[in-house]
């Protein structure tokens, strides 16, 4: 965890999705693990290799960038909702091969299929203690 320059902590929304450091300046980063036989990455962490089956997996960060796989616009807003219509829910295809799906409100209108986009790091509110709860998004790059 982090501090924010009021003092605040920076905490994950949902625990083993993204890491965020204590060092200063270093930024929050995405995680998953990889398969130490065939190499193949997953996000977010899993125990099984879903390609060879093996159970030998290592946690692996992540660059942080990939392109649009497919997404679809929500005009319709869900309650308990903490994103405000109209966004787009996307599956990004990584860098380094796995996919990841998330939740585009910058720049949502201009998406196209391969558009390279990179993920930051938003606060969504804060938890019992005061603590700024980030989540990740993308944007186009």
């Amino acid at each position: 965890m982090s501090e924010t320059a009021n003092g605040k902590k920076q905490v994950p929304i949902r625990p083993g999705m993204f890491r965020i450091p204590d060092e200063k300046g270093r930024k929050p980063y995405l995680y998953g693990v990889k398969c130490k036989n065939c190499g193949t990455f997953f996000f977010p962490v899993r125990e099984v290799c879903l390609n060879c089956g093996a159970e030998n997996m290592e946690e692996a960060s992540m660059g942080g960038r990939g392109k649009i796989y497919t997404y679809t616009i929500v005009r319709q807003q869900v309650p308990g909702a903490l994103v405000q219509v109209p966004y787009a829910i996307a599956i990004v295809l990584m860098e380094e091969g796995c996919q990841v799906h998330t939740v585009i409100t910058e720049g949502w209108e201009s998406l196209r299929v391969d558009m390279d986009v990179e993920v930051y790091f938003e606060k969504m509110g804060e938890d019992d203690q005061g603590n700024d709860q980030l989540a990740y998004k993308f944007k186009a790059i």
